[in-house]
């Protein structure tokens, strides 16, 4: 009984991650919204002032990974940090499996024959000061 369950599960996070997969991920940090701070006294010590920096970078990355795992906003920040991991797995499954797809190799071998050059490159992304991602050279 468990393991149709657990066979359920997986089939209706596999089709969220489809879905999300299909999804725009041109997130501007500028466009999620910062927490408001209370009336609290903020140091000016140069190591305190470097530590709040670094959580708030911290904070907006964690906010923008929020906004591009299914399901992300609705989770506290360790749940939404295993479903990005699994969402991320999900993901490289889905790229190696159009890159070893019939179709794929025949485009690729075509292609790249045909005009002698070397198969396109693979991707990374990164963020850069502003917290905005983009393929990593």
């Amino acid at each position: 009984m468990s393991h149709i369950l657990c066979h359920k599960l997986y089939q209706s996070r596999e089709m969220m991650y489809r879905i999300a997969a299909m999804q725009p991920v041109d997130i501007d940090p500028s466009t999620i919204k910062k927490p408001r701070r209370r009336n609290v006294r903020i140091s000016d010590d140069p190591q305190s002032v470097a530590a709040r920096l670094r959580r708030e970078r911290i904070s907006e990355r964690i906010r923008v990974l929020q906004r591009l795992v299914p399901g992300g906003t609705k989770m506290d920040t360790a749940s939404m940090l295993d479903e990005a991991i699994r969402y991320v797995k999900f993901l490289k499954r889905q790229v190696q499996e159009l890159q070893a797809s019939p179709q794929s190799q025949a485009v690729h071998s075509s292609s790249s024959s045909a005009m002698g050059a070397p198969p396109p490159p693979v991707l990374e992304f990164g963020f850069d000061e502003q917290g905005a991602h983009h393929p990593v050279h």
